[in-house]
């Protein structure tokens, strides 16, 4: 049995939660509403059967620990994640990997960062230090940066956001950029 986890797969990363229920048997979206799991439950159609909803604030740290272990109880074990966590919630994205290391004999972990901070995350060293505790995570990290046109730039939508991110999972990136984070001054 197959199983991935999305944590903030409701909003920017719904495209993706829909696509990887072509290739999961479940698909875990973590989040804090259910309002907006039950537009991605619409919007997956038939496919909507295989999705699994944890409502949880992964700012409680002992919430979404239980949480996690629940969905690895019912569901299997976790090959593939994909986090989107917020800088507010610093221990949640380790809380999540170390329960995955326990419960998993191996899953790809894709970090997903914002720009704010691109030129210490591209590299990805911050996060594969932090990760290299645990022997069943195998790290990727990407990063979200804008779109340069030419009347001058926009940050990536939805959409382009999670056809980015399955790029990079699809070829097994370690470190991908979405978009571009230089030059600085083009940000938007």
């Amino acid at each position: 049995m197959s199983h991935a986890l999305v944590i903030g797969g409701t909003g920017m990363l719904r495209y993706a939660v829909i696509e990887l229920l072509n290739s999961f048997d479940t698909v875990t979206v973590l989040a804090r509403n259910k309002s907006g799991f039950e537009k991605l439950k619409k919007a997956a159609g038939k496919r909507s059967t295989s999705l699994n909803f944890l409502q949880t604030d992964y700012n409680n740290y002992m919430d979404l620990t239980k949480s996690l272990i629940k969905a690895t109880n019912e569901h299997g074990s976790i090959t593939l994640a994909i986090l989107w966590i917020h800088s507010t919630a610093k221990l949640a994205r380790i809380i999540t990997a170390k329960v995955i290391n326990e419960t998993s004999d191996g899953c790809n972990l894709y970090e997903v960062s914002g720009s704010l901070n691109a030129d210490e995350e591209i590299t990805g060293e911050r996060g594969r230090e932090e990760f290299s505790e645990f022997s069943n995570i195998n790290y990727h990290i990407i990063t979200l940066g804008f779109i340069i046109e030419s009347s001058g730039s926009r940050w990536l939508l939805n959409k382009e956001i999670s056809d980015g991110v399955l790029f990079a999972v699809r070829n097994k990136i370690k470190t991908h950029v979405v978009g571009v984070t230089n030059p600085l001054e083009k940000r938007p």
